[in-house]
């Protein structure tokens, strides 16, 4: 693998919001908005005191739409082209310039979920062609100066895509990338730690992280959280309202009391907590806009946090 010198980060150097309290949300799922869309979820997520959210866009005017209002209101996006896994896409180098020229930092998402058959269209899944191009989209991705965001939801994929990367002599990538878990809780609450169906599912993948690429990533959870309604786990109540509220409070809570819920210290390489999703009409889990209802309880208890600044290990308490 051809890669050009790019400086390695640690994590203290990464780029964050001003601001910085780990408070995220997924944006809406459409790769397409209107500029008065844009505005409105915006403000949604201003009103919410977010910094962070994941933001899908289809091409290089999208993303230069939605960058700019992003940055104007503080919020840190991590972005997410429009791709199936079978995919392969060679403006990685055009968008990430387009967002250095705007200032603002390229979190570039590089395809989701693969291993699922949803990604697929229909087509089998082929985990060989899969990673050509997840090796070239991160080649790219790295020469262009931006930073590499792998997302796996399978654990066997992410180390057959650490080996393959390694195996090509590309283990500086290792050094500007970053990983998204989807970390969703089902109807568990929120210590749960039985399995990786949980909001603490992000600690397995660190796990293979350390022992295949010898190295922590930043994290963005960019899908996660608990989805209206839901009853995966009959020997736990389904997610109502009030669950649904109380749940998401105590995600959110990590960033402000640096503590986990399995009362673990909230480890640094924890950058933020994106839940799925701030809006969708055909979203019955969407927190706005959705044929449910919008999730008023939570919404208005985020609104009421009062403000605060998340805090890492090197800074002082």
């Amino acid at each position: 693998m051809t890669l050009k010198s790019q400086p390695p980060l640690a994590l203290r150097d990464w780029p964050r919001p001003i601001g910085d309290n780990g408070l995220g949300i997924h944006f809406p799922g459409d790769a397409y908005y209107s500029e008065g869309e844009l505005d409105r979820q915006i403000a949604r997520m201003v009103e919410m005191h977010m910094k962070w959210a994941v933001v899908v866009y289809g091409d290089e005017i999208q993303l230069e739409k939605a960058a700019k209002r992003l940055q104007a209101a503080g919020i840190m996006a991590v972005w997410r082209k429009m791709l199936r896994p079978n995919e392969a896409y060679f403006g990685w180098e055009r968008d990430v310039n387009l967002l250095q020229r705007l200032g603002m930092a390229p979190y570039m998402q590089l395809y989701n979920e693969p291993s699922l058959p949803e990604e697929w269209d229909g087509k089998p899944a082929d985990r060989t062609l899969f990673l050509k191009n997840l090796l070239q989209a991160s080649r790219d991705v790295y020469n262009a100066g931006g930073l590499v965001g792998w997302q796996f939801v399978n654990q066997d994929w992410l180390i057959s895509a650490i080996r393959e990367l390694k195996a090509r002599q590309g283990e500086a990538i290792f050094n500007r990338m970053f990983f998204v878990p989807h970390s969703y809780g089902l109807n568990h609450p929120p210590d749960y730690t039985e399995d990786v169906n949980s909001v603490l599912g992000f600690l397995v993948f660190a796990e293979i992280y350390q022992k295949e690429a010898g190295k922590l990533p930043p994290m963005v959870v960019g899908e996660g959280g608990w989805k209206y309604k839901a009853t995966d786990d009959h020997r736990f109540p389904k997610v109502d309202d009030n669950l649904h509220r109380n749940y998401h409070l105590a995600v959110f809570n990590w960033f402000r009391a640096g503590k986990l819920s399995n009362g673990q210290a909230l480890p640094d390489y924890l950058f933020a907590f994106c839940p799925w999703i701030l809006s969708g009409k055909l979203e019955g889990s969407a927190w706005y806009d959705s044929f449910e209802g919008d999730r008023v309880l939570t919404i208005n208890a985020v609104k009421s946090l009062s403000p605060f600044v998340r805090k890492f290990s090197w800074d002082q308490r």
